[in-house]
């Protein structure tokens, strides 16, 4: 960066604080940057090494400049690190090898410098650092453990481990497996299994440990039977352009079967997600993990009764050797009636035993105590709205208060659910395995101006499927689901003058954000604020009109079909009316009156998610 160069050593400051004359128009006047060094975070450096540099100053957009010089070895020596800026606060800076690699083993003194520009504003800041310059590091084992798990990390403790950007760490075993099934002893032979930083990439550099690494034991080695290694183990570090190895080393330890060591929560409803946490644990083409419970399950209400004989099995979603989850999943009769574990509140109180398969080999793992509240059914819907939402608000004038349309659907929907184990979401949930997704949009890509479509296979009576999905085109449905903003545009009689649910109140409501946008800052203390609350209240009331009758659908509802297959008889409010009988006033709630669901469907809905 020869101009910036140019410039700080015109101004000889370590903050600049004035203006230099540069380029052919003569001075150009140039604005301080604070910039501040705390230290650069690299215990040694090796061709590769990735360290951070902490301070303050490091702003998004500008350009960044990292040199160190000093000396190394006795001599002169200028290092160029390569900068990426983290954050305000944080520069990640790279080593290149070809700088590094010359110097052999030396100790580097001198000044780093950070020299920002962004603009015309200028900063730059020095700090006095002294590094260990490396060539190439050898590894030292410490500990090996005695006891290690299929397709698990097995942590090794020494030194010398490589970090990322550095090169591989490598594992190599020989020697022999003895099954504790009485089999044939079988010889092992691993060459070059990579190590990984027990640590997350971020903090092993800003705080590097070369002291612990990991490897994964996969079962293609001597399967997953239970037995003993007795051989040798060898690290290998493979850096950029060297190789150094340690001797080889003797090595004992166990192959143990699956171990579960916690889950959680301890209580949930079906579909939410519960983490088994343990040792073990194989998916994937390694194979596949089990869970069986044994014991009993007492209901809030009603007696006790013992869990099927021989157990229930789950089979969770396999995460990593350490990690399996799984949601309760339930099957009801005809009446809404199942004895599957999570259709019921209660506790169940027994013992969970992993089981894990590859071929014909299977291997349990000792059962340990559970405790286990399963709390009533319970709905999560994520309302996903789309970028082309926000686009169609554009029409209605509204993009700019899109967020406060948004919290009025949100609101209509838990006001129309009110009393029903519902839960409405504006972000995607981590914490449940299967969840409804409403997709609310622009235009109707059926090309048929719907409102909302449920396309979702069949009416789910009693609620069965908790994932159901009002999005996009699914395999089992037909047509396109979701909410279709741009629809409701079919109120307005001047756009359609000859359709019948065209109503005046709706040019009324929207002309006028219509022909002048919200701007941004006018609402809510605008002079318009009154006129644009009407315009919000009206289109979130549509729209959460619209989401909680294709919700309704996805539930199983109506109970008593009466216009057509898929509808209630005519009545005064009712939610899972046909469209025709819903009209604008109705939906928009233009006299502060709202529709409901009649008895029956309330009846149903309480019944299959109770409060």
């Amino acid at each position: 960066m020869p101009a910036l160069r140019a410039v700080i050593a015109c101004i000889g400051l370590v903050l600049v604080a004035s203006s230099c004359a540069e380029g052919q128009g003569g001075a150009v006047e140039t604005q301080p940057l604070a910039v501040h060094i705390e230290g650069v975070y690299a215990d040694v450096v090796l061709p590769g090494t990735r360290a951070l540099i902490r301070g303050d100053g490091f702003l998004e957009g500008a350009v960044v400049d990292v040199s160190l010089r000093g000396q190394a070895a006795g001599m002169p020596t200028d290092l160029y690190p390569t900068a990426e800026r983290i954050d305000d606060r944080t520069l990640a800076v790279v080593f290149p090898p070809e700088q590094v690699a010359p110097l052999g083993t030396a100790d580097f003194t001198g000044d780093l410098r950070v020299e920002v520009s962004i603009g015309a504003a200028l900063g730059e800041a020095v700090r006095p650092v002294s590094l260990r310059v490396r060539p190439d590091l050898a590894p030292t084992l410490g500990v090996v453990p005695s006891g290690v798990f299929p397709q698990t990390p097995v942590e090794l403790r020494g030194d010398g481990f490589l970090m990322p950007g550095e090169g591989s760490t490598l594992v190599s075993l020989r020697g022999v497996f003895t099954p504790d099934s009485g089999d044939g002893p079988v010889e092992l032979s691993v060459t070059d299994a990579a190590l990984s930083p027990t640590t997350v990439p971020d903090a092993a550099v800003s705080n590097p440990d070369r002291t612990r690494s990991a490897f994964v034991f996969d079962p293609a080695w001597v399967g997953i039977s239970p037995g003993r290694f007795e051989g040798e183990v060898q690290l290998v570090n493979r850096g950029l352009g060297w190789t150094q190895a340690m001797a080889w080393s003797p090595a004992v330890f166990d192959l143990l079967p699956p171990l579960i060591e916690g889950v959680s929560p301890t209580e949930a409803t079906r579909g939410q997600r519960i983490d088994i946490r343990g040792q073990g644990f194989l998916g994937g083409d390694a194979g596949a993990t089990f869970i069986r419970l044994d014991g009993h399950f007492q209901p809030d209400a009603g007696e006790a009764r013992a869990l099927p004989p021989g157990g229930l099995e789950i089979s969770p979603l396999w995460l990593s050797g350490n990690q399996t989850a799984f949601a309760m999943r339930v099957h009801y009769d005809a009446d809404c009636n199942s004895r599957d574990l999570g259709a019921t509140a209660g506790i169940m109180t027994g013992t969970a035993t992993p089981v894990i398969t590859r071929g014909d080999v299977t291997v349990e793992g000792a059962a340990v105590p559970v405790s286990f509240r399963i709390r009533p059914s319970r709905q999560v819907v994520w309302l996903r709205f789309l970028p082309a939402f926000t686009d169609s608000l554009r029409i209605f004038g509204l993009r700019n208060v899109s967020g406060a349309v948004q919290t009025r659907v949100l609101e209509v929907l838990r006001r129309d659910y009110a009393g029903v184990g519902m839960d409405f979401r504006l972000v995607e949930p981590t914490d449940f395995l299967e969840y409804s997704i409403v997709e609310i949009g622009g235009p109707d890509p059926n090309g048929q101006q719907l409102f909302g479509l449920d396309n979702t296979p069949d009416l789910d009576h009693c609620n069965e499927r908790l994932a159901d999905n009002l999005a996009g085109r699914n395999a089992d449905g037909a047509g396109y689901g979701g909410i279709f903003v741009e629809s409701f545009l079919q109120f307005s009689p001047a756009r359609n003058s000859e359709n019948p649910l065209a109503d005046a109140a709706f040019d009324d409501i929207f002309g006028p954000v219509m022909r002048e946008a919200v701007e941004p800052g006018e609402y809510p203390d605008g002079p318009r604020a009154d006129v644009i609350a009407r315009a919000v209240l009206t289109l979130g009331s549509l729209i959460g009109n619209t989401a909680t009758h294709e919700v309704g659908h996805s539930l199983g509802l109506p109970v008593f079909p009466g216009c057509g297959e898929y509808h209630t008889a005519p009545g005064p409010r009712q939610i899972m009316d046909c469209g025709a009988d819903r009209p604008f006033t109705e939906r928009a709630e233009l006299d502060g009156a709202h529709a409901a669901f009649n008895p029956e469907d309330l009846e149903y809905l309480q019944r299959v998610l109770p409060p």
